[in-house]
């Protein structure tokens, strides 16, 4: 038997510890006690069996801060860590490309349910950006242009937060998921948000009309065609 397998034989065990029967709890107990020892696990081991990860390809390399703040909401209401990854690699023509992922880690279905709400949301968040900055005047600058798609795509979460924030946070145990993120990738380091919007000059005109874009914002309960408790509609 190895480690993963004693892992769920230990839960389970633990499980039927809760019985009712006196002699079947004590049973199982005992039973998980042994397999503890025999695999040198300890409850934390077991704890940390139940966090997830799953990681979600950013919008850009750059930390926006709309973007930054999306996830944040999302991480929050479905009870998450979350953390940014930036890697490189060599690609097929021999160029050096590097990529972005944000990773939420949870207990259970957690993770997979604010990854599912992550992509949608920047997607459309993505989309309504880039038609906002198409709107501008042809004599705009490249740079004034981003700022001003910055300043929409904030007023376009600010409205969609809404949408998550309807749902009740679930418990998470956030000691656990701070260790599982210290043991799986180490100390990890704070990074500066990219936020144009406020080097630039942009009315309150650009954030309104993404506000009232993001209340338009959509997440539907099916994730592969499969309905998942907790998704949004």
């Amino acid at each position: 038997m190895n480690r993963d397998d004693a892992l769920k034989k230990i839960k389970k065990c633990l499980a039927l510890s809760r019985s009712a029967n006196e002699h079947e709890a004590a049973a199982a107990l005992r039973q998980a006690q042994a397999l503890m020892r025999e695999h040198g696990l300890r409850e934390k081991d077991v704890s940390l069996a139940d966090v997830v990860e799953v990681k979600v390809k950013a919008c850009s390399t750059a930390a926006n801060a709309w973007e930054l703040r999306l996830v944040s909401v999302i991480a929050d209401a479905f009870g998450c860590e979350t953390f940014g990854l930036l890697a490189g690699r060599y690609n097929h023509a021999g160029n050096y490309v590097r990529s972005r992922h944000w990773v939420f880690v949870g207990m259970n279905a957690a993770p997979s349910v604010a990854g599912y709400a992550c992509e949608v949301l920047l997607r459309q968040c993505a989309k309504a950006r880039l038609a906002h900055i198409a709107k501008q005047p042809r004599n705009c600058k490249p740079i004034t242009k981003t700022a001003r798609g910055d300043a929409f795509a904030m007023g376009w979460v600010s409205a969609a937060s809404q949408l998550v924030e309807r749902f009740a946070q679930p418990e998470a145990d956030k000691a656990l998921l701070l260790t599982y993120i210290e043991q799986q990738h180490g100390e990890l380091k704070s990074d500066k948000a990219r936020n144009i919007a406020k080097a630039r000059k942009t009315d309150w005109g650009h954030y309104s009309a993404g506000h009232r874009s993001g209340e338009n914002a959509q997440l539907h309960r099916g994730v592969g065609g499969t309905a998942a408790q907790g998704m949004l509609t």
